[in-house]
């Protein structure tokens, strides 16, 4: 849990250093839901995205939730790179690079037990203009422990907070 709060807490803090610097350039947050291939579960998340002023870059990430079963509980955080392939007002391809941290906490009886897996992500995603927002669609390969080492596809919605 304290992998987790932590994780949190660096996200939220990133989120307002970036949101104060920045001046006329594209912040987005948003959120979606995805599934993993071999956890065959959904989760939801929440997502922030600042788009580099002269690179063709994209930094940010996105924390999630998932429940298994009746007892465990997943949090997931990613802090990801898109490398923006194309970038205009309709359409966004991008490329997608970073890490994962999966927590899990499972209660059985009166006994609580924690695991937390990291691993890295590689994948691609697309946006597109739906006039309040941006429609996104994800497919990543998680590399990591072979408990986490799956395909995670996601969708979602992000909107504009800055110019």
């Amino acid at each position: 849990m304290r992998t987790i709060k932590l994780s949190l807490l660096l996200s939220i803090g990133m989120f307002i250093c970036i949101t104060s610097t920045a001046e006329a350039q594209r912040i987005t947050a948003g959120g979606g839901v995805g599934y993993g291939s071999k956890s065959e579960n959904v989760n939801f998340q929440v997502n922030a995205y600042y788009r580099l002023p002269t690179l063709p870059l994209r930094i940010g990430g996105d924390v999630g939730y998932s429940k298994p079963e009746s007892d465990i509980n997943e949090f997931e955080g990613n802090l990801n790179v898109h490398f923006m392939a194309v970038d205009t007002d309709f359409i966004s391809l991008y490329t997608i690079t970073g890490l994962n941290v999966v927590h899990a906490r499972a209660s059985i009886g009166n006994e609580t037990v924690t695991d937390t897996d990291t691993g890295f992500n590689l994948g691609a995603g697309a946006e597109v203009d739906l006039g309040f927002g941006r429609g996104f669609g994800e497919a990543k390969y998680i590399v990591g422990s072979e408990r986490e080492e799956q395909w995670v596809f996601g969708v979602g919605v992000r909107v504009s907070i800055s110019n």
